[in-house]
């Protein structure tokens, strides 16, 4: 009977330690610290810490900086930031802000340059566990670095090549300018080629061209297609100068451009390289599809 017991009492023990490691081991599998997972936005925000010195080129700043354009871009575009609740919480949380009721102008400015950095700096595709990244440094000869960025935040680079970094403001290839030869591709011209510009009364003169100039753009460019209501149409970088001050970007449908209705405004994705000349006559002006436009070469 006695032996019975002992080998009852053995067993319950073996019993209970079985169950005490099997929630040991249960609570020690739950506990265990897993990575942290960030979103794409805050990846983007590791990317521009890990390569401080990147290089971007800002629409509102680039090639001349023009008076309260930065902050009426800020407030009219601040509705559409603040929609994407993830990207609108990771530039809150960088530049230390809270999700408030209302921003104050400054705020607004100061979260809109976030977001163009963001979406601008630093191109990102979806890849599996992570995303696939290209990212420029420096300026003019420069570099750009292509890698994968895992949803935990490590950087793994893959290649690591030269790049001429430089913010393209020029024309489309293909652009037709007006010429006593007729209309010659602005790829194909050269220095020292006539070309029709105006002088500074206004008066339409031929010029010789002094200077051209091809910048390659970066990966994702994106022109800005213009469409006029008179059937005239141009593409040129963003930041390509009109004859009256403005900027491409600037544009909008029912503005008035060269003595047209502007109908459309389409940014589109554009590889290769954009164009420019410089004719000589004072002005910088030239005709390009029909439209007159200013040189980004002109003073």
């Amino acid at each position: 009977m006695k032996l019975k017991l002992l080998m009852l009492f053995i067993g319950m023990v073996i019993l209970i330690s079985a169950v005490s490691c099997k929630n040991n081991t249960s609570l020690t599998s739950s506990t265990t610290p897993q990575p942290t997972m960030y979103s794409l936005y805050e990846l983007r925000y590791k990317l521009l810490a890990a390569y401080p010195d990147y290089f971007w080129c800002d629409p509102d700043l680039y090639p001349v900086a023009r008076p309260g354009v930065e902050q009426q871009n800020a407030i009219d575009q601040f509705a559409a930031i603040q929609a994407n609740q993830e990207e609108f919480s990771a530039i809150l949380a960088h530049v230390n802000l809270s999700n408030q009721a209302g921003y104050t102008d400054d705020e607004k400015l100061q979260i809109y340059r976030e977001y163009k950095k963001l979406n601008d700096a630093v191109q990102m595709v979806t890849a599996s566990s992570g995303y696939t990244f290209s990212i420029r440094t420096g300026q003019n000869q420069g570099k750009k670095y292509d890698g994968k960025i895992s949803n935990a935040g490590v950087i793994k680079v893959t290649s690591e090549t030269t790049s001429f970094n430089t913010c393209p403001i020029c024309l489309a290839a293909g652009t037709l300018i007006d010429s006593p030869e007729g209309l010659i591709p602005v790829e194909r011209l050269r220095q020292g080629m006539v070309i029709y510009t105006v002088d500074k009364t206004g008066k339409k003169i031929t010029g010789k061209i002094l200077t051209t100039m091809s910048v390659p753009v970066p990966e994702s460019f994106r022109i800005i297609n213009i469409v006029l209501n008179d059937g005239r149409r141009i593409s040129a970088s963003p930041s390509h100068p009109t004859t009256d001050g403005r900027v491409i970007s600037e544009l909008k449908a029912g503005d008035m451009l060269d003595g047209g209705m502007v109908v459309s405004v389409t940014p589109t994705l554009y590889s290769g390289s954009t164009y420019d000349v410089l004719p000589d006559g004072g002005t910088g002006f030239y005709w390009a599809n029909g439209i007159l436009l200013k040189s980004t070469l002109a003073e």
